[in-house]
């Protein structure tokens, strides 16, 4: 036997107010309906589920016994209505972001904003991590987007797409070092500590390589964990130290420090989003993604 859906749903509301009218106002059908659907509902139950009385209706015992199962199944199948809804709506939700200190420094802080505005409702999970890192959680599940800054290595079924550029600048505290006011080359610079991130970051992979162009070893004094870290380590006069721009500006504003010109171009960096082609996004994730990429041209 496969009862219709409707039967029960029709019997729930019935049970729970006790009443034909009240449940067919509820369900927006006509009381005739309801009694139909509760007389095909008996047919295939094979016995009466309900008895008629003065105030309305009551459950027989062979209703009530069924009313203790069907109550908490519709209860819960209504639940899951009213949360997809909410989902739906953008009212409810959560979203999982992986992301670099520079691309949430630099790009994301902003763009969240934005969105909290328009979709308060909707959570933020989001977990700072390196470039690789970043991607390696993204495909393992932990996260729905991601947001790396170059050099990014691509895997298979990875979509890349370029938000934002970044201008890094080398920095130093003027009350431990003289330097100056003329461009410097690398080649000068290379008898004073260095502080950076550790070598398994794409950070510290990007100023390798910039030195590598002009044959030289990009060597670290002081390695950290955080990008956050460089600015205070300078600051206390522990070394220069390569840091994006706009993360330098405060201080340079305040004099704390100051930037060491190079007559060597530093290339920008690019923040991009990554995706995990194989994984479909929530609608709060899409939402959002379209609001990070909507001032970005199409490829």
């Amino acid at each position: 036997m496969s009862t219709n859906f409707e039967y029960y749903k029709v019997f729930y509301y019935v049970a729970k107010y006790k009443n034909f009218t009240h449940a067919a106002q509820v369900l927006y059908i006509n009381q005739p309906s309801v009694t139909r659907y509760i007389h095909l509902l008996e047919q295939d139950m094979g016995c009466r589920l309900f008895i008629r009385s003065k105030h309305g209706v009551a459950l027989t015992p062979e209703g009530e016994l069924l009313y203790s199962h069907v109550r908490p199944a519709c209860e819960h199948f209504f639940d899951g209505e009213k949360e997809l809804n909410s989902v739906k709506d953008l009212k409810d939700g959560t979203v999982y972001i992986g992301a670099t200190e520079t691309a949430l420094r630099c790009f994301l802080l902003g763009k969240l904003h934005v969105f909290r505005q328009s979709y308060p409702g909707i959570k933020l999970k989001i977990v700072c991590d390196n470039t690789p890192q970043s991607i390696t959680n993204l495909f393992s599940g932990k996260y729905e987007l991601g947001l790396a800054t170059t050099p990014i290595e691509e895997r298979e079924h990875m979509i890349i797409k370029p938000v934002r550029h970044v201008q890094d600048i080398l920095i130093y505290n003027p009350d431990y070092y003289q330097f100056e006011d003329r461009s410097y080359r690398l080649t000068e610079l290379t008898e004073y500590p260095m502080v950076s991130l550790y070598d398994t970051s794409s950070m510290r992979m990007f100023y390798e390589n910039f030195y590598a162009r002009y044959g030289l070893t990009f060597k670290v004094d002081i390695e950290l964990n955080s990008a956050d870290l460089v600015v205070p380590l300078v600051k206390q006069g522990m070394g220069l130290g390569f840091i994006p721009e706009e993360i330098a500006r405060p201080q340079l504003d305040a004099g704390t420090i100051s930037q060491i010109k190079l007559v060597e171009e530093m290339p920008t960096r690019t923040i991009c989003t990554i995706l995990d082609k194989q994984r479909p996004l929530s609608l709060a994730t899409r939402k959002l993604l379209s609001i990070l990429t909507e001032d970005v041209p199409d490829d």
